[in-house]
């Protein structure tokens, strides 16, 4: 682990943990670490020789296999909840509950191999582009062929979409930061799959109260080791 890794990751952790006085404050404290974020790639973008192949339209990376925080799941909901109309969140969590059925009758291997639309993806952009988690956000290629190869040949581990070491150094360390920050305030910080997350937060309202008492937020979401 080298010194800008270490350097990054302690100043995110440093400026989230004084931004979480309260479990209740999370929100805001996780708006405020996207949008350090968000400067910080730019820029480390603008400083590398090679540049991203992504853009606005390219959606093969959304068929992916996503985990989540609990924190970025309860942002998301909140975000749905305040943009999105009934109708639209009971599709959304209709396309959860497929893909969510899915889920459950493959292994975690076979999951990595199966090309799965999130449920979010509407007309190949994210509907809730704002609020996705940390993981959707450190995932870039540098060679948008391979990618579409990749999406038609998920089994096939060894196309290599590239990326660039410096911006995945940079995205890696700030979001581990952040989750450090909220492991040390005591709230949930284990990993969730997506869309079976997703699904719960839709249908459970304690999953909030929850959180904010420092317990397990899902209880039937699939937890990933």
């Amino acid at each position: 682990m080298n010194d800008f890794f270490q350097q990054t990751a302690q100043t995110e952790f440093q400026k989230a943990s004084q931004q979480l006085p309260a479990a209740k404050q999370f929100q805001a404290a996780l708006t405020h670490s996207f949008a350090r974020y968000d400067r910080l790639i730019a820029s480390t973008i603008q400083t590398a020789s090679t540049k991203p192949a992504c853009q606005a339209g390219c959606a093969f990376c959304c068929y992916y296999k996503v985990e989540v925080r609990a924190h970025e799941m309860l942002n998301i909901k909140d975000y749905l909840c305040k943009h999105f109309s009934a109708e639209k969140i009971q599709q959304v969590q209709r396309d959860a509950e497929q893909n969510a059925a899915i889920i459950r009758s493959i292994t975690p291997e076979q999951h990595l191999t199966t090309n799965m639309k999130c449920p979010l993806l509407q007309d190949n952009q994210c509907s809730a582009y704002s609020v996705r988690p940390y993981r959707c956000r450190n995932f870039h290629a540098t060679d948008a062929q391979a990618c579409e190869q990749s999406f038609a040949d998920p089994a096939n581990m060894a196309i290599a979409t590239g990326m660039i070491e410096s911006v995945a150094l940079a995205a890696d360390a700030h979001s581990q930061g952040f989750e450090a920050a909220i492991e040390h305030k005591g709230l949930d910080a284990r990993i969730y799959d997506f869309n079976t997350a997703l699904l719960e937060v839709l249908v459970d309202e304690s999953c909030l109260k929850r959180y904010l008492r420092g317990k397990k937020t899902f209880q039937q979401a699939l937890e990933v080791e």
